[in-house]
């Protein structure tokens, strides 16, 4: 084996090994960042909403925890066969889809409310407007344009940008949680 062989080997070890490293690093802060997301709550005490406020504080307890699926699912891996990489973008994708009609069937519930429930949740400063967006964002929720394309190396989804929107979609629904049970997402801030 020639010198520039041998440093061409060790150069390509030590960046697989970085590489390794940084991964490894960014999908442990992901689930620190997920624990605190989906940390619970404690006893709810629902006994001053009405029971369809209440039902929907207990769904959106389920949504939080079922956005959180899809960033589980998907572990990248170093070496991977196409026929490998396709069956983890499969569940990755399924668990997307399931998340995305518990986001919609939750909305759902919420558009379905009473007169006054949506009175006192509109007096609360809650709406749909950030979930609503979460769902239309593109490339959230999708990963192609046409999920029948069948391809040796499926594209990989933008873990970054799913990350983001789904851990903010988390945190706004732990405050509208918060805000429906009367507590303050933050004790030291106020709000």
């Amino acid at each position: 084996m020639s010198l520039e062989a041998t440093a061409t080997a060790a150069v390509a070890t030590a960046a697989a090994t970085v590489r390794w490293y940084v991964r490894r690093r960014r999908q442990a802060a992901r689930l620190r960042a997920l624990s605190r997301a989906n940390d619970d709550l404690g006893p709810r005490k629902l006994g001053h909403l009405s029971p369809q406020l209440a039902y929907l504080v207990e769904q959106t307890r389920l949504l939080r925890l079922q956005l959180e699926t899809p960033l589980l699912r998907f572990s990248p891996a170093l070496s991977d066969t196409p026929w490998g990489r396709r069956e983890r973008f499969a569940e990755y994708d399924n668990a997307l889809c399931d998340a995305r009609r518990a986001l919609w069937e939750w909305m759902h519930l919420f558009k379905h409310l009473g007169r006054c429930d949506l009175e006192y949740l509109y007096n609360l400063g809650l709406s749909l407007t950030p979930f609503r967006g979460v769902l239309l964002k593109r490339g959230v929720f999708d990963r192609s344009d046409d999920p029948w394309e069948q391809m040796l190396y499926p594209p990989a989804p933008d873990l970054n940008l799913v990350f983001e929107e789904l851990q903010r979609t988390m945190y706004e629904l732990k405050r509208f949680e918060f805000a429906l049970l009367g507590w303050r997402l933050d004790p030291y801030r106020g709000a």
